[in-house]
């Protein structure tokens, strides 16, 4: 390939975990790599819970060593209340004692990933919109930006939930759940009985989620499923004896997958690609990885050791299995719950 002409041998639109997973590794295998985040940092994101495997995946983009930087509490599992049948799930163990998740603060989190990429050479053109896409002889070559056009033979979509380049494309995507938004919002004060594990409390009307995201921070998530409307600014009880930080804001969470998630010069990562609801607990997980496999796939095509039509293949084929996998399973869980709807929107 070419790419003499070209200003950037990838570029990555969105500079959260996915797109900064994408930068990192192309960055790392010594590709040319701009990067587009619309925002300015640190940014007000939900709260996020990771499970112990993520510190194999923060290996491989060398920040592990870091994590505990941005870590604002630590547990050994979640205690789950359905239909009050409650239990407490562990992480695991091995010889060296439990396994142990950590709660992130994602504006801290999201800023050490980009700021990896830096270090390894990547451009971070922040903050800075896409707004256009740019084509040349039928294939994409570029994104006109607000800093002007910047052209490259393979364009990576760490866009979120916007979307942004199927939506461009005209790209249809499927939906495969009743339509849910998560409602959530952030306080401080003291919740003891948070301190010791997130809780996740549902039964048929929806779920809560609850946590302590660091220190004298709590946060909770709420998703309907009943079609019950709660006023703008609902919270849980046990919340209105702390501080609000701002009001609840939502987000739409309906399971969706993009009709092709990679194509000859294009792939899209993260929430960009498939989107499913917070129960999976894989969400910055998926978006890791989708972002570590596009860089090694945008890689091998940049350097000729496989032909694009190839990655593209390569790649839809794994998201889209992992995207059928979990929404079986996690559709299977709702079921049992006595939960109708779930299963039967794909399309």
């Amino acid at each position: 390939m070419d790419a003499g002409h070209f200003d950037a041998d990838v570029i990555v639109i969105g500079g959260g975990p996915g797109g900064s997973a994408a930068a990192i590794t192309c960055a790392a295998r010594g590709l040319r790599v701009r990067l587009l985040e619309r925002d300015s940092f640190p940014a007000d994101r939900p709260g996020e819970t990771l499970h112990p495997g993520v510190e194999t995946v923060l290996a491989q983009l060398g920040v592990a060593d870091r994590l505990a930087a941005v870590v604002g509490s630590r547990h050994a599992g979640i205690r789950i209340r359905w239909n009050d049948a409650s239990r407490f799930e562990p992480y695991g163990q091995d010889a060296a004692g439990p396994w142990h998740g950590c709660q992130v603060w994602r504006a801290d989190f999201d800023a050490l990933l980009l700021g990896r990429a830096r270090e390894l050479g990547a451009r971070v053109f922040q903050p800075c919109a896409a707004r256009e896409v740019l084509m040349e002889n039928g294939r994409i070559a570029g994104v006109l930006t607000d800093e002007g056009p910047m052209s490259a033979p393979m364009v990576v979509d760490a866009s979120g939930r916007a979307h942004w380049l199927g939506a461009k494309l005209r790209m249809e995507r499927s939906v495969h759940s009743p339509s849910l938004v998560a409602r959530y919002g952030y306080a401080t004060g003291s919740l003891p009985d948070l301190d010791v594990a997130p809780l996740l409390v549902g039964d048929s009307s929806g779920w809560l989620w609850t946590a302590l995201v660091r220190p004298g921070v709590y946060q909770w998530t709420r998703v309907v499923l009943d079609g019950t409307k709660h006023a703008a600014d609902w919270r849980p009880d046990e919340f209105r004896g702390l501080v609000s930080l701002g009001s609840p804001r939502g987000a739409d969470v309906t399971w969706r997958l993009a009709g092709k998630t990679a194509g000859p010069g294009w792939f899209m990562v993260g929430d960009a690609a498939a989107v499913l609801d917070p129960t999976s607990a894989k969400g910055i997980l998926k978006a890791l990885l989708s972002g570590i496999i596009t860089g090694k796939l945008v890689a091998s095509a940049t350097t000729g050791t496989a032909l694009l039509e190839e990655v593209a293949d390569i790649y839809n084929q794994w998201l889209s299995g992992w995207f059928a996998n979990d929404a079986r399973h996690l559709a299977a869980f709702y079921q049992s719950l006595g939960i109708a709807g779930f299963g039967s929107h794909a399309s």
